[in-house]
Formats: structure tokens, C-alpha cells, sequence
């Protein structure tokens, strides 16, 4: 005796009527109205991910307005016109698979046969499957057809890609959106079906399923299916059944980022490894992880995702240790990680490099915090000159010297550059020599630089009334006034809010 042919439980359980339809309320609904008001368009669009009722919803349509009952948007699915569409076998109704059947010539023998009536039932349904799969050409033939079909022709395509549909073919259709199926949902979907078939799968289990379905139905039951075929009952069987990251490791692994523990980063990712899951999934886990802790931290209070109680939990305590700025630029690592170990032929070696890539982000200074300590600091140590042309900082005091015409030098500087002026009075008075000024500097001095040497030789010049060359000798390993400047209290502050180091000190003049 021939066995029988084991029916997967996303054929079991397709829908046959519009009430069983699962998340597409806003579809059925507006389906059901046209056909008891008579309203229903020629031509439908019907668009959304895999896995959500798109052609289940189409051969629904079929069926009500071919029912002997009706049209009706309740099938009886009993008549003879009910069965046969539901069976696959009515001459009527036409699926067509365009990834396979998308040449001009084969929409050329669907526009010949829409002229003839319908052989049994009182309309003729073509389905278009995967209609983004037709050329060009194809499109173009099909036009006239989908404008102005004969009264007893309703055309429905299906696609999972919208915007490779031309523009000519959407204005002559009506479109319905079909959505992923609510994680929440999904799971209640689930638990019915494990009911209906005695099977015991822990809550959990089906959490985990529903949450790599993505929002798909038929996904959702595929995954079922291969657990139930495995003798899965329990989350951890599941999860190693399919070589998934369990959320414990996403926890641990996350708390060792904003902890800055690349040793431990390292070590989640060694087990995670060593258990055998894909490294490109768990890279994709933990950037959600990541993503959903922003949304958390941002979402003021309301819980805006949909996950379990559980998830939620761990969520709320790891966004209370983070601020929003490091978590923004943490996910921002992480995505860019997450497309190099994609591509990468060693994955765990690109993924360890994001991971330590985010491990060197420095710890983000909330700004309010920033603000309000600058604030605090001004108040402790005032800054002089301000508004007047005077350098920000405080100026060193003046060199005693001996010299009096190097004095009266800098004090005309002082007159034209107040800050020229001060960096002067730091200095041992110059050597005159074969017709240039030498002079003395700290290595790293402004007056390095060419055009503070230029400034100087003008006022030099306006000072001694004749042309002068400015020669600057800088002495390494001596350097007063940078030295000075750096010890101030609120620079040393400055540095230890903002992190990092001085690289260059240079006077400046307000204009």
C-alpha cells in the first residue's frame, strides 16, 4: 500500500475563507466590502514580503466571486466551483509563475484566451505571481488587456517587489499593502497550530521562530515544521537546532561593549563560535540588539517594541548604562561591521575587529553634562582679556629685562598685537646680527610659523625705521609658555571632560 503524501503546515493550514486569513484585516476588509457592494476592480496589485497571504488572499477572491452561493465574500467551499479551485484543477482560474513565464510570447497567449468566456465558472481569475519578474516587453503587452478586460476577466498580480513595476501598470490597478504578520501574533498563530496538532513546544521555542520569521507566515510554519519533524520541545533544543544566538550571549556580549572588555568580547565570541551558530547571524543579532537599545533609550517610557517581557527587561537596564551618542555610534560600528563580515571569507575575524573597533570608542560625556561643567569652570576660573582684543587665556607676566629698548619694542607690539606683545615678553631679548634680529624661541612657538615671522619683521620695521630679517631659533626641550598655558587648571579640566591631548598652541587675536 502506497503511503500517503505528508502535507507540510503551510499547505495544512492555509486559509481557505477570508475569515481565516491571519494579519491582513485592512485587505480582507476592503476585499469583502467591494464584493457585497459589487465594486470589485478588474485589476488588483497585490504587494508585501514572502509569506503573507498574498496568492492565499488571490484564490480566496477566486472563490468568492466564482461561489454558486454567490458571489459572496464568504466561499461555501463546498460547491463544485469552491472545490475545484481549492483543488487546484479548475480550468478557469490561471496561476501563472512569471519568474518562469516572463516573455512576451506567453503574455501574448494570455491576452489571445482573455477573449474567450469562461469554460465552467462565471469568471475567469488569472493570477500573476512574482509580477516584478516580467520584461519589459511583457509589461507593454499586457497594458491594453488590464485597462479594458472583458466584463467576466479580474486580473491579480502578486508581487514581492512594487517598484520594479512600471508606472503604466500600477495606474491600472488597485493596490492593496499586505504587512508582516506582529510578533505577538505570530506566536498566538503558532501555539494554535501546535494545539491543533498535540504537539508541546515550550512559549519560548515558538518566540524564537517567530522572531526569525521576520513576520512571515509561511516562514514561520517552514521552521515549525522542521522543529516539530526534529522532536524539538524545548528553547535550547531549538536553538541548536538551528544554530541561533541565544539572547544570553547577546546580553553578555553587549554588556562587555559598553563595558570596553574586548578580552571578554573575545571570549562570548570564541563560545559562540565553538557552538557552531553563524557568525553572520549573530553579527546581525547583536546589531539589532544594539539598534533596539537606541530606540529603547529614545523611546521616552513607551514600549514601541514589539519583543517579549523578557527582552524588554534586559533592554530597559542596559539602556539606563548607556547615553544616547555612544549607543548611536556603537550601532553605527556595528552596521558597518555587520556588511564586512557578509562579505568577509574569515566572518569571526571581521567580527572581531568590529568588536574591538567598538570596544576603542571613548566613554561619551552626556552634552548637558559637558555644558554645565564648562559653566562650572568658567565660574572658578574666570577668563581675562574677554572682548577686548586680549588673548583668552591669562597672560604670562613680563619678563624682567635690561634692556630698554627691547621693552620699548614690545610694548609697541603690544599696541598693534596684544598677543604678539605677550609671547614676546616670554622671551630673552634678540641678537642683532649682520642686519637680522635672532631670536631666541621655545620649540613649537607660533613665531615658526611664517606669517606670525612676517608680522613681526613689519613692526620691526615701522619701529626701527629700516628692513629687518627676523631669523627664529627654536630650543628644543624649552617651551615656557606652552608649558604654562597647558598647566592651567581649566585646561588640565578641559582635557579630562573631553579627552585626548593638547597637539598645538597658538595665540590668538579677535577680530
Amino acid at each position: 500500500m502506497e503511503a500517503m503524501a505528508y502535507l507540510v503546515l503551510a499547505r495544512k493550514y492555509r486559509p481557505q475563507t477570508f475569515d481565516e486569513v491571519v494579519g491582513q484585516e485592512h485587505v480582507v476588509r476592503t476585499l469583502k466590502n467591494a464584493i457585497r457592494l459589487g465594486r470589485l476592480a478588474h485589476a488588483l496589485l497585490f504587494s508585501g514580503i514572502r509569506g503573507v497571504g498574498k496568492t492565499t488572499i488571490a484564490r480566496i477572491l477566486a472563490k468568492a466571486i466564482n461561489c454558486e452561493q454567490g458571489p459572496t465574500d464568504d466561499p461555501c467551499n463546498t460547491c463544485s466551483a469552491c472545490r475545484e479551485i481549492t483543488e487546484g484543477r479548475a480550468v478557469d482560474i490561471q496561476e501563472i509563475d512569471a519568474a518562469s513565464n516572463r516573455g512576451i510570447d506567453e503574455i501574448r497567449e494570455l491576452r489571445e484566451n482573455v477573449k474567450f468566456r469562461p469554460a465552467r465558472l462565471r469568471n475567469k481569475v488569472y493570477i500573476i505571481d512574482e509580477a516584478h519578474m516580467l520584461t519589459r516587453e511583457a509589461f507593454n503587452a499586457l497594458l491594453k488587456t488590464l485597462e479594458e478586460p472583458p466584463p467576466h476577466v479580474h486580473f491579480i498580480l502578486a508581487t514581492t517587489e512594487p517598484q520594479k513595476i512600471p508606472v503604466t501598470i500600477l495606474s491600472r490597478c488597485q493596490r492593496y499593502e499586505f504587512r508582516r504578520l506582529p510578533w505577538s501574533r505570530l506566536v498566538e498563530h503558532l501555539q494554535n497550530i501546535c494545539e491543533k496538532e498535540g504537539v508541546p513546544i515550550e512559549r519560548e521555542a515558538l518566540e524564537i521562530i517567530a522572531r526569525e520569521a521576520e513576520g512571515s507566515v509561511r516562514d514561520a510554519l517552514s521552521l515549525l515544521d522542521q522543529a516539530i519533524s526534529s522532536g524539538v520541545q524545548t528553547r535550547n533544543e531549538l536553538l541548536d537546532l538551528f544554530g541561533l544566538a541565544d539572547n544570553l550571549l547577546l546580553e553578555e556580549i553587549a554588556r562587555a561593549i559598553l563595558a570596553r572588555d574586548l578580552p571578554k568580547c573575545f571570549s562570548v565570541l570564541q563560545q559562540a563560535f565553538e557552538q557552531g551558530l553563524d557568525l553572520v547571524y549573530f553579527a546581525q543579532d547583536l546589531t539589532e540588539f544594539f539598534r533596539n537599545l537606541l530606540v529603547l533609550k529614545n523611546s521616552s517610557g513607551r514600549v514601541i517594541l514589539d519583543l517579549p517581557e523578557s527582552e524588554l527587561a534586559v533592554l530597559r537596564t542596559l539602556s539606563l548604562e548607556a547615553e544616547t551618542e555612544e549607543l548611536l555610534l556603537l550601532f553605527q560600528i556595528l552596521l558597518s561591521g555587520l556588511e564586512t563580515v557578509r562579505r568577509s571569507p574569515v566572518p569571526k575575524l571581521s567580527l572581531e575587529l568590529a568588536l574591538a573597533r567598538a570596544c576603542e570608542v571613548g566613554k561619551i560625556v552626556p552634552l548637558e553634562e559637558l555644558f554645565a561643567k564648562i559653566e562650572e569652570l568658567k565660574k572658578q576660573a574666570p577668563l581675562v582679556g574677554q572682548g577686548n582684543g586680549q588673548p583668552t587665556l591669562e597672560e604670562p607676566p613680563a619678563r624682567e629685562t635690561s634692556d630698554v629698548s627691547w621693552k620699548d619694542f614690545i610694548s609697541r607690539v603690544r599696541e598693534a598685537s596684544p598677543p604678539l606683545g605677550a609671547l614676546l615678553e616670554t622671551l630673552d631679548p634678540p641678537v642683532e646680527k649682520d642686519g637680522r634680529l635672532l631670536l631666541r624661541v621655545p620649540e613649537g612657538s607660533i613665531l615658526e610659523e611664517k606669517t606670525y615671522r612676517e608680522k613681526l619683521a613689519t613692526l620691526a620695521h615701522k619701529h626701527l625705521g629700516r628692513n629687518i630679517e627676523i631669523e627664529i631659533l627654536s630650543q628644543a626641550g624649552s617651551s615656557p609658555l606652552r608649558q604654562k598655558l597647558i598647566e592651567k587648571p581649566i585646561v588640565q579640566e578641559a582635557l579630562k571632560i573631553l579627552g585626548g591631548r593638547v597637539a598645538q598652541v597658538k595665540l590668538y587675536e579677535k577680530e
